[in-house]
């Protein structure tokens, strides 16, 4: 009968209770976690492998392991690169800054460049955020079916999503494998699962923005 050990998850909304089985599957992750870590013998990384150095992580739809003691810093300590590990298995870097409420998860192999991504991210989001009140007036009128557009993959890929946490939204929501949805339904989700698809919505709108401008704009002179 395998073991049962409860933690804490520190995540969007709070700390979650979870029990997890001490299974030969996160043995796995968390060992694969400990073998990033640079100059470390074998015996070592089973001992970091099974300590609570390696803890679990589960923020913006993505439950991952997190490495503590393998870490890069920027910027004079205000920005953390964390070495992490998600269920699937996949190798990523946890990008944190000390005024940033949540981090960002990023699958480059270099933490520099991990770091650059979300830095960007984060410029395009407050970007974003200042133009909000018109997400909000979209989303009322696509619910309204006042305006009518698509939400697609592709929009959500090109907004300041991480891509981690635009799977890991898809897997959850029961969305895996669809390309596209109706805008009023990213809408609905907007208002009631995650405020974050509005970033999602303002993609897909500014992509039917520039589709009409192009279809609009005149022909060059001869």
């Amino acid at each position: 009968m395998p073991l049962r050990i409860s933690v804490r998850y520190i995540g969007r909304g709070g700390a979650k209770s979870v029990k997890l089985d001490k299974s030969q599957k996160h043995f796995k992750l968390r060992l694969g976690l400990a073998k990033l870590r640079p100059m470390t013998s074998l015996i070592d990384r089973e001992i970091i492998a099974g300590s609570d150095a390696i803890v679990p992580h589960n923020e913006n739809w993505v439950k991952m392991y997190l490495d503590q003691g393998h870490r890069v810093s920027f910027d004079g300590g205000r920005v953390i690169a964390l070495r992490g590990m998600d269920f699937r298995g996949r190798p990523m870097w946890f990008v944190r800054r000390e005024d940033h409420r949540y981090g960002y998860h990023s699958l480059e192999s270099d933490p520099l460049a991990a770091t650059e991504e979300a830095q960007a991210a984060w410029s395009l989001r407050r970007a974003v955020r200042q133009n909000w009140d018109e997400v909000e007036r979209t989303a009322s009128r696509l619910i309204a079916r006042q305006e009518k557009f698509s939400v697609t993959l592709d929009d959500a890929r090109n907004s300041a999503l991480c891509t981690a946490g635009i799977e890991g939204f898809l897997e959850q929501t029961g969305l895996t494998g669809i390309t596209g949805i109706p805008g009023w339904l990213a809408a609905i989700l907007m208002r009631t699962v995650d405020q974050q698809v509005g970033f999602v919505i303002y993609a897909a709108a500014e992509r039917v923005r520039r589709k009409s401008d192009d279809e609009f704009a005149l022909p060059p002179l001869a």
